[in-house]
């Protein structure tokens, strides 16, 4: 008999924890470190233009990176039967949207919710009343 599996993505422009359930509440957890560099602020250009096409470089690269962080994120998602996508920033609407590109899986988005940090037990515990699953 196939598992059904609730699957919440706590997700930062710096990390990003998997939880997977089934409906009993057992949960696991699978962690993800992006390499998304930081935002800089201008450089010490000596003209503005340079200090735009840097800009716009450094844009198109932590853009890249944030794909590649999202990819792995998506592939661990996999088999998931209801999904939930949660944090602090802008990052899990970036997650959204890639995820629109896998039709299946995106198909089992139930929400996005703005949430602070958390840590394991606060995720499980965020899990279990999102998707109602029994508490211990």
């Amino acid at each position: 008999m196939l598992m059904y599996t609730f699957t919440g993505v706590w997700i930062d422009h710096a990390n990003a924890i998997l939880a997977k359930s089934n409906k009993l509440g057992e949960m696991t957890f699978q962690h993800f470190h992006s390499h998304v560099e930081p935002h800089h602020k201008s450089g010490a250009d000596d003209s503005e233009h340079l200090t735009m096409v840097n800009q716009e470089r450094g844009n198109e690269r932590r853009h890249n990176q944030m794909k590649a962080f999202c990819k792995d994120i998506i592939k661990a998602m996999e088999g998931s039967d209801e999904i939930v996508i949660f944090g602090p920033s802008t990052a899990k609407y970036e997650l959204k949207n890639l995820l629109e590109d896998h039709k299946v899986l995106f198909a089992k988005l139930k929400g996005l919710e703005t949430a602070d940090d958390m840590s394991e037990a606060m995720i499980k515990d965020f899990m279990m009343e999102y998707f109602k699953l029994p508490q211990d």
